[in-house]
Parts: structure tokens; sequence; C-alpha cells
């Protein structure tokens, strides 16, 4: 260890080094080195060295001055505090002096250099403000948070106060004297025997697996011979005697001995065995003198277990179906059920409470006594088990796989039976009765596809085809179970002209086992779904929903032949055959050809229209011949007779001709719309041109003659019905008069449906209501081939016409407008269509807007302007507001602007806001500032609109008038004025500003601290006033003269804030001494307090207990504590100021405190019987009558606090009083007083004198 190092004695500081050094100069024994030679070389280390030397007085004792003279200017210091506190007052000289000593004592300190407390400038500096402020709130009595907990530690120390006999004395001493109150009178209750069933009442069921029910009965110091319990059949009321067995009664012995062992002082349980539901009450229990015990008859209720069941529903449901579930809950009602819905694998819980019959009234649910029903007028049938039923109707929203399971069952005495749960482990299956599974399944959807009235299917006549039907599931799933379809059919023979089903509908249906299932149909016509369901879900219809199905006729052919000539010789060369067909192309001709020369061979021709030129040109010479064997189109195949018609022979022994100028080609066109095509001929002209338009198979030809140009233009007549045409060039002739056989030919195909459009339809109308402004889809339902083009105009608008290009059949008109949307025409990418007259409008409606409007009231009137109110005048600073009405969907928001233009300087803008949920609300004005108020309403919304959009401000103008003022114009000044002086009082200057004339209110306050006077002057007609306050408003001593309001013209007035201006008046007198409380009987331990006027200080001179005393006081406040009773009289009083002498007869009677003795004073127990009493004795002194409060308190038990059990007050008119008690408990006085005084040990208003504490 460092011998330099020093060590830390108890309860002390470290040494210093220094001082370690001088007390132990050689710790290890060995002699020290020579001394340095001395050097006259100042050490620095002399000038840090302490004012007083250690080796004087060590730095740990001048630590310890140091900190004790701290520690007595601090004990001086709470003395000088308490005295303020007494006084009621602060302190300007203490408040000085303690600033001079802190000052000393912590500017000197540092100088002294003592080890340790050589603190630094910066921190003496800010010990000493601290210092200042500690001593600011103490010597002016500033209130602080710890200023209690202050006064109290300090009372700890100090508790004394001056008495009447001139000495201090210890103020504990005598509020809590506690010889006052003594004696306790303690009462023990020997017990007796009883007997309770079930005392804690719990609920028993049988059922459900439990047969019996353990049933206990509590024993209080008795040990029974017989036992009798009765039983109430809870169905018909019938009575049932259980009477305990011998066996029983010889256990109930034995447990009675081992509760005795235990220390159970004698109580003890027995449990008996019941079998049978029912109410059960005690009826008889006999001791083993066979007297009867005491028993509490409240029935204990054994009733059957609640249960529940699920009633079997169909088990698979359809999206959006309700549930449809019935649960039966069995058990004594009110009921209560647990039950929770899993939906795919997701778990919720649900209950039903307070399950019970209709007209059933359960008396478990009023006041308890009624379960304890009167002799003889029995009624348990309440109590039976019943069954109630609880419908669940919830619609199942979600696809998937549901399940409904009962967890719990509550009866109304609280028994519960919880079935097992799945996910509890070794849980056992859940009965079936108790859940339900349900498979809710998506809806189907179907549509046709792959044909349409355009696009139909073709079959042979008497052959079937499949209606390309396409069944969805939303689920996704291709093993689903079958489905059934329902159409309408209408034979092709009965269609309308604009290709609908006419007056013959009829219906067909069909079962599809799997989604690619379709059904057959053969007969011509239209075919339109209404209807698809599976697993009895009915499902949706697409567009498109309807198909047509056509019979072609059977193909025919026309042979015509003519040979070939040779342009030069004229020979024929070979045949051209015309062939001309009837049929669904392409066509298939099959031939054989024959010669002498060459074998037999089969030639097949193609043919893609309903005109074929066939040349035949054999290469070598020869008769030829030609048999048509077969004819195919696309859809039949038929042979051909052998007959002479389709037979042709020649011997093998070029010309004028036109064309389509566009080239074969297919074209679509429209219903009731002609066909025009260009033809281009060759040769020499004029023309003469042939062609033939074929429909269904019907020809009709058409000629043009004279044709000059080598172009012609054939235009169609309006093509009225639907389907296939073949147009084709006939023939041509030029001016040779050939005519030339011609294979041109175009296909048109004509829809048999014109487009249509109408209006669907949003909630089941063709009207909606949107917000302003505010974009809304108007739905279209379009038939035809997209895109459409839509023409649309607004009925309610510009009227002007408009266009939607829609993409599909489902698309939508985006209104933005609200009115009347019109349908004006429709057309698809080729063809125009017609309009639905029911459904060609729909009417778009706008929410109102918001609107906000003043209230009509009287302080309102409307301005000059349209929009603009001016509000009544009123005051600076007066509440005054006004309310608005809200039109529109709450809750609103309001905005706007209050613009403040005062009479001189600038003005100011403040901008507010606020929310309302009603239609009416209430704002404040501001007041606060005179001059003109403009409220402007700018912004308004509401649930709806949140633009704040407003057509024109609503405006709001208040003009606020100033406040008129009054000051004095010399405020401070101090008017003296004598008591003796008889004349006028002197006037006090008064200035006013405001509106003439003005009334004037003047409060006198006076300084003994009575309440102020107030003196009111009306009808000042002037802004100058001279104030004269009359003599009998003044009083002795100073009083503080200040304007307590004023008021003008207009009705304006300003009240005067404490602290204004003010002036004094001085009335000087003899000086006088008052008693703070009127009343002359004080007891002891109470304070004598008096108010002194003059000037201190003061000399009281009275007599007490003989003997005539002086005192002084150094404040208008005199306070003695009385400490022995007595007559106290103030005979005479002086001060500095008026050096008078007052002669004065002020007498006190100080009474002695009241006591009380129970018992003799002495603490006595007392045992007795249950029914027994006992005479309590109260000994009272004091002056009659006597009011006293005595308790009965729970007798103390070890571990245990006594608790108060119940407070009661009496009176005694003598010096003693004999009560009698038979509860058990302990007996003490807590509380007493006499005809003068009263002492207590409860505090009940928590006062320093308890004597003053009870209330009688």
């Amino acid at each position: 260890m460092n011998p330099a190092t020093p060590r830390v004695g108890a309860g002390g500081y470290p040494q210093t080094p220094a001082a370690a050094r001088a007390h132990n100069p050689n710790p290890n024994g060995r002699p020290l080195p020579a001394a340095p030679a001395p050097d006259n070389r100042a050490n620095p280390t002399t000038l840090s060295a302490p004012v007083i030397p250690l080796n004087v007085v060590d730095a740990p004792t001048q630590r310890f001055y140091a900190c004790a003279i701290w520690v007595a200017l601090l004990g001086w210091r709470f003395y000088d505090w308490i005295q303020i506190i007494e006084d009621n007052g602060g302190s300007f000289y203490f408040f000085c002096k303690w600033i001079v000593f802190d000052f000393l004592f912590w500017f000197f300190l540092p100088s002294l250099r003592i080890p340790w407390l050589e603190l630094s400038s910066s921190t003496v500096s800010m010990v000493f403000f601290a210092h200042l402020v500690w001593n600011w709130m103490l010597m002016f009595n500033i209130p602080v948070p710890w200023q209690g907990a202050l006064l109290g530690l300090v009372k700890i120390f100090y508790d004394k106060e001056l008495a009447i006999s001139e000495h201090n004395v210890k103020v504990s001493n005598i509020l809590h004297n506690s010889s006052l109150i003594m004696g306790k009178q303690i009462i023990n209750i020997l017990p007796e025997g009883s007997a309770l069933l079930n005392p804690e009442k719990h609920p028993y069921c049988l059922g459900q697996g439990q047969n019996i029910a353990n049933v206990p009965i509590y024993f209080n110091a008795t040990v029974p011979i017989d036992v009798e319990l009765t039983r109430f059949d809870l169905d018909t009321n019938a009575q049932e005697v259980v009477k305990l067995s011998r066996k029983e009664i010889r256990e109930i012995g034995k447990q009675s001995a081992r509760s005795i062992e235990d220390g159970n002082l004698g109580i003890y349980r027995y449990d008996i065995l019941l079998k049978k539901p029912g109410a059960y009450q005690l009826n008889k229990v006999l001791d083993e003198y066979k007297l009867e015990v005491q028993r509490i008859t409240e029935p204990t209720y054994i009733v059957p277990c609640p249960k529940a069941r699920v009633r079997t529903a169909q088990s698979t449901k359809c999206l959006g179906d309700l549930s449809n579930l019935t649960l039966d809950v069995y058990g004594t009602p009110p009921l209560k059920i647990v039950y929770s819905r899993t939906v795919n694998g997701k778990d919720h819980s649900f209950h039903f409470q307070s399950l019970q019959p209709e007209g059933y009234s359960s008396p478990l649910l009023s006041s308890r006594r009624s379960l304890i029903p009167a002799l003889g007028e029995e009624d348990f049938t309440w109590a039976r088990s019943q069954t109630v039923e609880v419908g669940l109707n919830e619609s199942m929203n979600t696809a998937g796989e549901w399940q409904y399971s009962i967890d719990e069952v509550h009866d109304v005495f609280g028994n519960v039976i919880q079935y097992p749960q799945p996910e509890e482990p070794d849980a056992k299956p859940k009965p079936k009765h108790l859940y339900q599974n349900f498979v809710v399944r998506q809806r189907p959807t179907a549509t046709i596809v792959h044909c349409s009235p355009r696009n139909p299917i073709k079959v042979a006549k008497g052959k079937s085809a499949k209606l390309p039907v396409q069944i969805g599931r939303p689920d996704k799933k291709s093993d689903s179970g079958p489905h059934t379809l329902t159409w309408q059919f209408s034979p092709i023979d009965t269609l309308s002209k604009s290709g609908d089903h006419g007056d013959v509908v009829e219906l067909g249906s069909f079962t599809a086992k799997g989604l690619n299932d379709q059904p057959s149909i053969t007969a011509p016509g239209l075919y339109t779904l209404k209807s698809v369901s599976c697993d009895s879900c009915e499902g949706e219809i697409q567009e498109p929903s309807s198909c047509l199905l056509l019979n072609p006729l059977e193909p025919t052919l026309t042979i015509s032949a003519e040979e070939i000539p040779d342009k030069c010789a004229g020979n024929s060369i070979g045949l051209r055959v015309n062939l001309d067909l009837i049929g669904t192309p392409p066509f298939r001709v099959g031939y054989t050809v024959s010669s002498d020369n060459d074998q037999k061979r089969k030639e097949t021709v193609e043919i893609k229209g309903l005109r074929q030129q066939l040349e035949l040109l054999p290469r070598n010479a020869g008769r030829y011949h030609y048999r048509f064997r077969r004819l195919e189109d696309a859809i039949y195949s038929v042979p051909l007779p052998l007959g002479d018609e389709y037979y042709l022979e020649q011997n093998v022994k070029p010309p004028a001709t036109a064309y389509f100028q566009a080239g074969p080609q297919n074209l679509n066109a429209c219903l009731d719309e002609p066909i025009k095509l260009d033809v281009r001929l060759l040769g020499e002209g004029p023309f003469t041109l042939e062609w033939e338009l074929v429909h269904e198979g019907k020809r009709r030809s058409e000629k043009a003659t004279d044709i000059t140009s080598d172009t012609f233009t054939i235009e169609t007549s309006p093509l009225s019905s639907g389907g296939e045409y073949t147009l084709a060039l006939k023939s041509i002739q030029d001016k040779t008069a050939c005519r030339i056989f011609l294979k041109e030919e175009t296909k048109i195909s004509v829809r048999r449906q014109r487009p249509r459009a109408a209006f669907g339809v949003l909630d089941g109308k063709r009207k909606t209501t949107v917000v302003e402004s505010a974009p809304v889809n108007l739905p279209l339902r379009l038939s035809g081939e997209g895109p459409f083009i839509v023409g649309y105009r607004n009925l309610n608008g510009t009227a002007e016409r408009q266009v939607r290009i829609a993409k599909d059949a489902n698309d939508f008109i985006e209104g933005k407008e609200r009115g009347t949307y019109e349908i004006m025409d429709v057309r698809d990418y080729k063809c125009n269509g017609i309009i639905s007259t029911e459904a060609n409008t729909f009417e778009v409606n706008w929410f109102p807007r918001p609107e906000i409007s003043f209230l009509s009231s009287d302080a309102i009137q409307p301005g000059e302007k349209d929009h603009k109110f001016i509000k009544k005048d009123v005051c600076e600073g007066d509440v005054d507001g006004f309310e608005v009405a809200l039109q529109g969907a709450p809750p609103y928001h309001v905005e706007y602007e209050v613009r403040h233009k005062p009479k001189t300087g600038s003005g100011s803008v403040a901008r507010k806001e606020f929310d309302a949920a009603l239609g009416k609300a209430a704002i404040p004005l501001d007041t606060g500032k005179a001059g003109l108020y403009t409220y402007t309403f700018s912004g308004l919304s509401d649930n709806l609109y949140n633009d704040k959009r407003r057509s024109e401000p609503l405006t709001l103008e208040q003009t606020v008038h100033a406040k008129p003022s009054a000051a004095f114009v010399k405020p401070g000044q101090t008017f003296k004025m004598c008591m003796s002086d008889d004349g006028q009082t002197e006037s006090i200057p008064v200035k006013l500003e405001g509106k003439a004339p003005f009334y004037v209110e003047v409060e006198i306050k006076h300084l003994a601290g009575n309440l102020p006077d107030v003196f009111r002057i009306p009808n000042i007609q002037s802004n100058m006033f001279g104030l004269q306050i009359p003599r009998q408003y003044l009083k002795l001593g100073g009083q503080q003269i200040r304007i307590r309001k004023v008021r003008d013209d207009r009705g304006c007035q300003q009240k005067t804030e404490i602290g204004g201006g003010v002036v004094h008046i001085q009335l000087f007198d003899a000086p006088s001494i008052f008693a703070l409380e009127q009343r002359t009987d004080y007891c002891v331990g109470e304070r004598i307090g008096y108010t002194l006027t003059g000037t201190p200080p003061f000399e009281v001179h009275y007599d007490f207990a003989g003997k005539q005393m002086k005192a002084k006081s150094t404040n208008t406040n005199f306070r003695r504590i009385a400490e022995s009773p007595g007559d106290f009289t103030i005979t005479s009083i002086s001060d500095k100021g008026s050096e008078c002498r007052a002669a004065v007869n002020l007498s006190k009677t100080i009474h002695p405190m009241p006591s009380v003795k129970i018992s003799k004073g002495r603490v006595i127990q007392v045992d007795i019987h249950e029914g027994s009493e006992v005479e309590i004795l109260f000994e009272f002194w004091g002056t009659p009558p006597f009011e006293f409060t005595y308790t009965r308190s729970t007798n103390a038990r070890k571990g245990q606090k006594s608790q108060v059990l119940e407070t009661r007050h009496d009176i005694s008119y003598e010096h003693s009083k004999v009560i009698t008690a038979n509860l058990e408990g302990t007996y003490e006085v807590v509380a007493i007083k006499d005809h003068h005084c009263s002492f207590s040990r409860m505090g009940v208003d928590g006062s320093n004198n308890a004597q003053k504490s009870i209330k009688y």
C-alpha cells in the first residue's frame, strides 16, 4: 500500500495528504533522509495553503466548522420563516438580512482556502444565486409544492408556539392528549351449531356422462345425528324426503373429529351423493341433543345437463344462398350456446345468449330473495329443462367448405358442457349431431361459341349437330357434376323479319355430365340459352347466347354444252360445258370420260361457286363420251341420274368477255341495303350483259344492253333477307352478236340481324345519382360485330351529338354531366343499327352541393348586397355568436375568413375552420378588439364534396365598440384624512374616455381586511370628473381606492382588474384591537387571534388567571394559544404611530377539554353466547350535555388488522351512561364533545385542531 494515500475513517472525510503526513511522519519505522538545504526562493505551494494552518486545525475539522456554521444559519433561516408563516405575510427586512448573511458566508468561505472547499468564483455565484431565489420564496411566503413537506419537517424539530403565559409550549402535547379518551370493551360471541347446504352455490347437472352430483354440506360446531333433505321435482313440484343413512351419519361424525384435530374450530364439510335432478333443501338437522340445528334453506338445483344438436340440412349450397340452419338447445333457460363457423379452414367463433321460450321469466334474473320461496308456496317448475330453437340464416358468400360446429352450451345456473375440438390433442371425433358441413359451390356460366345468327351452323336435313355451348366454372374444376341447360327454340320459318324469335317459341333442356358435353340439335331455327344450373345452383348466361341452325337445300346440277370452234376455220375443237349448280359451295362434280381410242377414266372438278364452265379439250381426235356421275357440296353428296341430261358427246373435229373489276371476292352486306359491283367489259361494244342473283335456291336474272363503256356497275335491289347471296355474270355479247358464257361470280354474305343498342341498368334501373362532375359509366348493351360507333347526346345539356367507340358488346358511355342521356344511333364495323325505344335513355342526377346560410334571428339583418348580412353591434369583450344552417351530407367542414379593421392602425386577417356533424352549428364572434369585423364564408365541404367551391361568399359584418375607460389623473397619490375631520373630503380627479353620460363604480378597499365597499356614481356628463368619497364609506386606517367599473351611453362597460391605477386614503385614529372571532368561549388548544390597527409595534396589556401581563406585537396580528383553562381579558393597547393608548375590555373564557372513560379506563374482555347482552359504562368529565361517538370493530387477531364494523353516536345529559351490547367486537370511544369543546381521534376534517374535527 502506498503510504502517501490517506485512509478514510468511518463516518469522516479522508484526510488531506498534509494531515496524513503530520499524523504519521514515518509509518515504516525507518529514519527519514536529511532535509535539503533551505531555499530562499518562494514555494508556490505556500500561496495556496489554508489561512488557518493545518497543524493548528486540521482540514476535516475546518470543514466541519464551515458546515456547522451553514447548518446554524439554515436553522436560523427556518426560524424566521416559521414566524412569517404564523403572521401570514412576508418580510422585506428578513429577505435583505439573509441576502447579506449568504453573501458574507459564501464569498468569504473560498478565501479561507480550506481543502476541498476551495470553490471557484462561478460556483460561488451559482450557489449564492440559488440561495437568493430560496430566500425570496421563504421570506415572502411564496407557495411551492414542497412547502408542506418542508414545514412538516421543521415542525418535527420545532413545534412550539407562544402561549398566553408568554412562554413557548409544544402544540402537539396539547392537541394530542391521549388521556382524554381511555378504555375499551371487547365482546366475544361463542359459536353455535349450524348447517348449510352448498354455501358456495356451485351448479350441478346430471347427464352427458355425469350421473352423480357431489353436493357439500358444511357443519359448524355441531355433530348431527339426523339429516333430512327435501327434493322438489322440477316438472311437478312433487316433494320427496331424502334421509341420510346411519353409515353416512357415522362418516359425518368421523369428519367432525378430524376437523377438530386439524384445528378448523369445528367447521367441516361432508359431500352427499345425489342421483336425481331437482331442487334440494335442508329439511331437518338434529344435533346430539336432538335439537334442531340452525340451517339456511336456500335451495340447491340439480338439473339435467344442457345439450344441443344441429338439425340436418341440405349439405350442398350455392354461392349467395342462406345457410338456413337450426340449432336445438336443451336445458334450463336462459341458455347460451357457443358455436364456431369454419370457412375453408378459417375458424370464427360466435355465441347466442339469453335463449329462452316466449313468455318465460327466470327468477334468477330478479332479486335473490325470490329464490327462497315461502313455506307451502314452492314452485320450481321454472327450473325444468326446455328446448329452444336457434335459427342461423347467414348469407354464404364464399365458395368452398363450410362447417357449423357446436362448441359449448351453458344453462342459467352456470353449468357448462364443452364438446371436444378437433385441434385438441387426443380429441375424440365430434358426434355428427354437433356439426353440419356444407359445400358451397360456385354458380356456373354458359355461352355460345363459334356460332351466331351471322355465322350459323349448317347441317343436312335429318342430321344433327352439337350446340356449341361452353360451360364455365369459376372454381375451374374439370370434374364438376352434371349441368342442366335450357334454351328457347324458334323454327326457321317463324323468325321475325329482324331475325329474332317469332310467335312460336319452344323450350328445350339438356343435362351435361361434364363441362365438354354439348346437346345435339336437329331442327333448323334460332336457339337462345335461357339458364344453366349445376348441383341445384342456377348460373349465369353470358353473351353471345344465340345460335342459328340451318338445313340447306340439296345440291342440283344443270349442264349445257356447246362446241368450241376454231377462230379461224370454225371447226369444233372441244366442248365448253356450262355447269349451273344450286347448293352450299364448294362443289365437287365427278364424271367419266371415254372415247373410242382411250380407256374410261374418272375425273373430278372442284367448283367453289354456283357456276362453272368446263372446257373439254381432248388432245386426240375422235368421238368422246362424258358421263356426270356424282355431285357433292359442303353438306350433301348425291348421285346423278343416268339420263341424257348428264351425258355429253362430241366429235373433236376466242370471243367477247366480262369480269368483276375487283376480282372474285366474298362481300359482307347489311340487311336492307343494296350492293354495287363494277364489271369490266372486254370486246367491241356495244355490249349486252346478263347476270343473275342466287339466294336460297332462287335465281333472278337481269340484263343490260347497249353498254358502250368498258365498265359497268351492277346495283342490286335492297337485300331484305339475310343469308348467302351469289352474284354471277351469266353472258356477254358484243357487236358481233356472239353470246359468250361467263364464269365470274361474287359471294355476298348478308346479315340476318341489324346491330342494336340500348342502355343497361345500374342497381336495377336506368337512373343513377352521383357526386357533381364525377364521371359515371353508363352501361351499354350492344349486339352486332364490334367495334361499335354509338352516337348519343345529353338532352339537358347542349344536345350535341357525341360519339363513343365501343370495343365490345358490354361497353359503357362515360357521363360527366347530369341530365338524360339518349342513344341517337349505332353502327358496328359495317352496318347501321337500330335503337331500343324502351331503353334508349339513362338519367344521371347529381347529389346537391352543401349549402350554408344564417339562421333567422332579430340580431342579423340583410345588407345592401346579396349574400351580405349585418350583425347587431356589440361591445368589446362581450360574448356573442350566431348559428348557421348546413344542408348536404354530414359531416361538414366549413372554412371562413375573419377580417378585423380597427378605427386606427392596420387591420388583420385570420382564417378559421370547423367541423360540424349536424345540420346546425354555432360560431362564436371575435369581440376581443374594437373595430369592424367581417366574416366571409368561402369554403364548405361535406361527406360528398370536398372541393370547397361556392358560387358567391357569404358575408357577415359586425361593429365592436371599444370599452369605455376611467383612470385617476394621478394614480398612486395618497390622501390623508383624520377621523375627527367633519369637513368635505378632497376631490380625486378622474379622466373618462367613451361616449357620455358615464356610470362609474368605485371600490373602497380597507387595509383592515374587510370586504370592500362599492360607491356608485351615475350620469356623469363630461370626460373629466372630481371624485369625492362620502365619509360613511371610509374607515380608520388606510384604504385603497380604485375604479371598479365604468359604463358609457352605448351600454359598453369595463371592469378594472386588480393591479390597475389606485389612490390611497389614510384615515388616522387611536389604535384599536378586534377579535378575529365573535365567540367568547374557547377550548384548551385553540388559538385566540386579534387584529390590531395602528402603526406597529404594539403593546397589549391583558389579565389571565389573576395575573396582569404585557405582550408586544411587531405586526397587526396578535395570536396566542390557550394552554390552560381560565379567563383571558385584554385591557388596553397602544401603538407607535399614534402614541395613544386605547382602553378596551375584550374577555374570553377558556374551557377545559372534555374527557371520557369506558370501563373505568381499562381494557375489559367479555365472552357471551349468542343472544346475551353486556353493559358498557361510559364516564364523562366536562360540562353536560355530552355527545360522544363510539365504534364497534373486529376483534384484533394475530397477523390481522382490526376493521371498523359500525359507528354510533349518542348523547348523555349526565356524567355517566350505560348501554347494552350483544354483538361481537371491540367497543371504544373515538370522539367526545361537551357543551363547549370537542375532541376526536378520527381527524375527519384533517385540521390541526383535533378537538374541532367532529361535527354533530
